[in-house]
């Protein structure tokens, strides 16, 4: 798909990623305060359940802080994930009435949970605050593996989405997938905690690079071990160009079987 197409429908994305965030929090009493609900909820639970009880570590930082900080991205990257996968079907109607670029869908969708990132973000400088740990100049580069995630549920979710539109069973396995995912993802346990041997395996996991990134940003004297960034990229990069693919040769017959 040209992607001079969406340009000139850019004004048709920002609408439609501002009206799936107001259609997400309507009728709700904490409004888009809900965003927080997940990661600070998730990094409560994964707390209390594999530092206090199980006994696993962080090193110097505190293992809250160090959750938290993984959480917060992959709470982005499921929401995105699973919003990405399932935004031809839940705006079918308009798929059948009038014709855009599809592919003006799946972005929205990714727009409203970049806004999710965007307000959760605050909550981890005041937890931050508690700890009296403050992230130094790699906080910097945060946006980088928000974009470096956004780019990974973006190519996995398009290929999901042309599938979903045809076979519902995928939207229905979402929720399986993004929890299997995530134990194999160092989101919970530290890197150290995988044996050297299977890192280089390990790190095909787009994932593993975005949540040690993320933690390289905001932990400080957080080591990052550069090798296991291109694996991971080069496996995004791989996704998003097969999903690009799939979807543009899939999506002339998107109103023909949703």
């Amino acid at each position: 798909m040209p992607w001079t197409a969406l340009r000139r429908h850019g004004e048709l994305l920002a609408f439609l990623a501002w009206r799936d965030i107001r259609v997400r929090y309507r009728q709700t009493v904490l409004g888009v305060s809900w965003a927080l609900v997940e990661p600070l909820a998730g990094a409560a639970l994964y707390t209390l359940l594999f530092h206090h009880l199980a006994g696993i570590s962080a090193g110097a930082v505190p293992y809250a802080l160090s959750c938290f900080a993984a959480v917060l991205i992959w709470t982005f990257f499921g929401r995105s994930l699973r919003a990405v996968m399932v935004s031809l079907v839940a705006n079918s109607g308009l798929i059948t009435k009038a014709y855009f670029p599809r592919l003006i869908l799946p972005l929205a969708a990714l727009g409203a949970s970049t806004i999710d990132l965007l307000c959760v973000l605050p909550s981890y400088g005041l937890l931050a605050g508690y700890y009296g740990v403050w992230p130094g100049w790699p906080v910097l580069t945060l946006p980088l593996w928000a974009i470096l995630a956004a780019l990974a549920a973006l190519g996995i979710g398009l290929t999901l989405a042309s599938l979903n539109v045809r076979f519902r069973d995928v939207s229905a396995a979402s929720t399986f997938l993004v929890q299997a995912w995530m134990l194999a993802t160092p989101v919970v346990y530290p890197l150290s905690l995988i044996p050297p041997a299977w890192r280089s395996w390990y790190a095909l996991n787009p994932m593993v690079a975005v949540v040690e990134g993320t933690r390289w940003a905001l932990l400080p004297n957080y080591t990052l071990d550069p090798l296991l960034l291109l694996p991971g990229l080069a496996v995004t990069l791989i996704c998003l160009a097969v999903g690009l693919t799939v979807f543009s040769r899939t999506e002339h017959r998107f109103a023909d079987v949703i």
